[in-house]
């Protein structure tokens, strides 16, 4: 089958994803996201944590400083693309966590409508068949717009 990429983005780690393919080979799960060191789930998303077994350098996370706006955010996913790109993934699926925004009650980070925009474009960049699937986002008015701004960058880079 198709080598897969998990790319999470949102404030908090993808635990579940990490944990699920932490010794597989064939999916490449890449995540940036609010320091553990301050943010919740407190114990999983540190920066060594890069894959056990077969899974070993499979596993990148790629912790975020408080109050990481669009400029931080971009390099971060600059980033992870790249470990996608290195992977030789086939497909992509993007866990999009829109508590990244600047208004959202739950998260300290800092990303702009804007920002969402500039980071569905840096993902159609690397031209990889790409499923979206929405979660966390908690500035419950923001949700559309920010869903919306993240879409059409995909859509038209």
């Amino acid at each position: 089958g198709a080598r897969v990429a998990v790319l999470d983005v949102a404030s908090h780690h993808g635990t579940g994803p990490q944990q699920i393919f932490y010794e597989r080979d064939d999916v490449v799960f890449v995540s940036l996201h609010a320091d553990p060191a301050r943010a919740y789930p407190y114990v999983t998303g540190w920066a060594d944590e890069t894959g056990a077994g077969r899974g070993r350098g499979a596993n990148c996370n790629l912790p975020l400083a408080p109050g990481a706006g669009d400029d931080e955010v971009l390099a971060a996913l600059a980033r992870a693309l790249e470990a996608v790109e290195r992977s030789g993934a086939e497909v992509l699926v993007v866990s999009l966590g829109l508590d990244m925004f600047e208004g959202d009650p739950i998260a300290d980070l800092a990303v702009t409508a804007d920002g969402f925009r500039r980071s569905g474009a840096l993902v159609r960049q690397i031209e990889l068949p790409t499923v979206v699937l929405q979660e966390g986002g908690y500035a419950t008015d923001a949700l559309g717009t920010n869903a919306v701004a993240w879409l059409r960058g995909l859509r038209d880079g």
